[in-house]
């Protein structure tokens, strides 16, 4: 709140200094060179594309359950999507099965954190081709010591109201080393002054970052509690990342279910809990081809409610909601 009034009092309320120090902020901690911070999620989506240098009839790969804007951009913009099936066990995208489809056509492989777990970097830049990063749902997980952030060309960490981090709107974008700013600025060339977060939602989002950490930690002792009443039925969620060095983050908490999604939504509503489909909206309607497993996690996943303030009485109440779903 003080934050956030100090900045209305100045009277400065645009793009500013706020702003700058948000991305450098966030830049120093990913150990990246620079970047931007954007009012819109698809803008910066595009923006990435115009640096990369990718052109109309371009293939990239995406996961089929990467964010809608994802698609909605492709499209717009004329990026052809090479549609790599996901892990099962964690909704990632399959090193393997991205292997199979990138040709020397495919320029870029845009790779999606989704809902707080950890993608194979490793085996995924052993493909040669530069990776994008969203980074959003996952702020804080690593992959073998590193933040995931480190291993991206360029960085999208969105910090939309329902963020790890948020500013009330907005995403950054960072590149890696200077010749990838160097081209992100080029193509922030050709947008104007309102394309770019204001110093209002940039307050916000300052305090936030700095307090992330902590409350990844209640995030993650709510999870704890959660994922052992969830082993008392017959649904599952999404596995952890693997090694002591790696750290995925609980950015909501899926289940993926046995039964039907409606009649457990309809269970959880009565009881006082709500839910939302984990992916929806999310896959092309052509994406499933070829891609099993998404398919199976976008009909299957449900969303119950995590975030740090949720409160004692509620935690045992979406506790006792997991452990008794039909």
């Amino acid at each position: 709140m003080h934050s956030v009034l100090s900045c209305l009092v100045t009277d400065i309320i645009g793009p500013a200094a706020i702003s700058e120090d948000l991305v450098a902020v966030a830049a120093a901690d990913f150990n990246l060179e620079g970047g931007v911070a954007m009012r819109e999620y698809a803008r910066s989506i595009e923006m990435i594309i115009r640096a990369m240098g990718l052109e109309r009839g371009d293939k990239a790969v995406l996961s089929p359950l990467a964010p809608a804007a994802y698609h909605l951009v492709f499209r717009v913009m004329g990026i052809e999507p090479v549609y790599a099936d996901v892990r099962e066990e964690d909704a990632c995208l399959n090193p393997e099965s991205v292997a199979e489809r990138v040709d020397e056509h495919t320029k870029a492989v845009f790779v999606h954190a989704p809902l707080g777990r950890v993608p194979a970097f490793g085996e995924l830049a052993e493909l040669g081709l530069p990776l994008i990063i969203d980074a959003g749902e996952a702020l804080g997980a690593r992959f073998e010591g590193a933040e995931i952030g480190s291993f991206g060309k360029y960085v999208l960490l969105p910090m939309e109201p329902e963020g790890i981090a948020t500013a009330g709107g907005g995403s950054l974008v960072l590149a890696s080393d200077k010749e990838a700013l160097s081209r992100l600025k080029e193509a922030l060339d050709t947008v104007g002054a309102d394309a770019f977060m204001p110093d209002l939602n940039a307050s916000l989002g300052l305090v936030q970052w700095r307090e992330y950490p902590q409350a990844l930690e209640s995030r993650d002792l709510i999870a704890d509690f959660f994922r052992q009443s969830v082993l008392k039925g017959r649904h599952r969620t999404f596995s952890e990342a693997e090694g002591e060095d790696s750290r995925s983050v609980s950015y909501s908490f899926p289940v993926v279910l046995t039964s039907g999604m409606n009649d457990v939504r309809k269970y959880a509503r009565k009881k006082g809990v709500e839910t939302l489909p984990a992916f929806a909206g999310r896959m092309d309607t052509e994406a499933d081809i070829g891609c099993p497993c998404a398919k199976k996690l976008l009909m299957s996943t449900l969303l119950f409610p995590l975030y740090p303030t949720l409160g004692k009485k509620n935690v045992q109440l979406v506790s006792k909601v997991l452990s008794t779903l039909p």
